[in-house]
């Protein structure tokens, strides 16, 4: 088997999380075993493009595939984790990258062993010094290359939640159940930060995404005269000014252009998609429009969502049963009034 050095970054969401997914979707695999993973260190980002901060380790693995092989199974980890960069340095759910190979050099198109940043970037140089044998062959250049560097070129430490994102959600439930005059140590909320770091895994699992990934188009030239339509989606959400839920129906309507139609289950999960972050309604209803003319440039989209908010019946005014509406057209359903009623009244 041979020794190899990879490097892994995010800087989208839960950053942690994506990571900790990352290595152990490489553990899993049968040819793939994981040696050592570095510490987690909060890096600033380069390239010249404003974003957040990256969050970076390294992990070593001793695997039987070839570079090749490897490199097709991280380019699936990568899709699976819906990584989107849309420029170079630009944000991303995860990357990873193969540093060292054995004692391999390779250039081909796809891939180059030694990577080559891999002396160039600290983020890469302080994970892997920390995982990597000392008889390694590149453990001098790598310390030299980290003696060397410019100082504040790049911006290198330590992240102070190591363990991942839900370690930190816990701690922070924790005190706020203190500030609240709670005991979290009394029974019934012994368990309770865990549940909430679990459930906002779940809930707010679209954070930090832009764009929807998961649909299967298909043409189908007779379709460009027929209104598609699902109705009564159900969603449940998280408004972004308490942070309390908000919960409803969505029904989408769109004409097809040029024979592309989506398959219909993957409308309901683009609902959830939009849905599964802090949000509000009005934006929902915008992002929907927004992704299917994304996905599938049709000739129009219309959407309708009606939702009960508890921030107005738990709280402030409490009107409870209340529904608000919030529509949202696009191109045909925009110009075309008796298309657009032929859609309300199927409602």
């Amino acid at each position: 088997m041979q020794d190899v050095y990879l490097s892994l970054g995010s800087n989208i969401g839960n950053r942690e999380l994506y990571l900790h997914k990352a290595s152990e979707m490489l553990g899993n695999d049968p040819q793939i075993l994981i040696d050592k993973v570095a510490d987690f260190y909060e890096t600033s980002p380069v390239g010249g493009v404003k974003q957040r901060s990256f969050i970076n380790t390294a992990v070593k693995i001793a695997t039987n595939d070839e570079p090749l092989q490897l490199l097709d199974k991280i380019h699936q980890i990568e899709a699976d984790l819906q990584r989107v960069r849309t420029v170079h340095w630009g944000p991303r759910t995860v990357d990873i990258d193969i540093i060292f190979f054995g004692t391999q050099e390779t250039q081909i198109d796809k891939l180059t062993i030694p990577h080559p940043e891999a002396f160039n970037r600290l983020f890469v140089l302080i994970p892997i010094k920390q995982i990597m044998d000392h008889d390694s062959p590149y453990y001098a250049k790598v310390t030299q290359k980290i003696d060397q560097f410019p100082d504040k070129d790049q911006l290198i430490a330590k992240s102070n939640h190591p363990d991942s994102y839900k370690e930190s959600i816990k701690r922070s439930v924790t005190n706020l159940l203190s500030t609240i005059g709670e005991d979290p140590n009394r029974p019934g909320l012994l368990e309770t930060p865990d549940r909430v770091a679990r459930m906002y895994g779940e809930i707010f699992a679209s954070t930090g995404l832009d764009d929807f990934q998961d649909y299967k188009l298909f043409d189908d030239p007779n379709k460009d005269s027929k209104m598609v339509m699902i109705k009564n989606i159900p969603f449940y959400s998280m408004c972004e000014h308490h942070m309390m839920p908000f919960w409803g129906k969505v029904n989408v309507g769109y004409l097809p252009k040029n024979g592309k139609i989506i398959g219909l289950s993957k409308i309901p999960r683009l609902v959830d998609f939009v849905s599964h972050k802090l949000s509000l309604q009005e934006k929902i209803t915008d992002d929907i429009v927004s992704q299917m003319n994304k996905i599938l440039a049709p000739q129009g989209v219309a959407v309708v969502v009606d939702a009960r908010h508890m921030c107005v019946e738990m709280r402030g005014v409490k009107k409870t049963g209340s529904i608000t509406r919030t529509t949202k057209f696009s191109g045909i359903f925009e110009e075309n009034s008796a298309l657009r009623h032929e859609f309300l009244q199927s409602l």
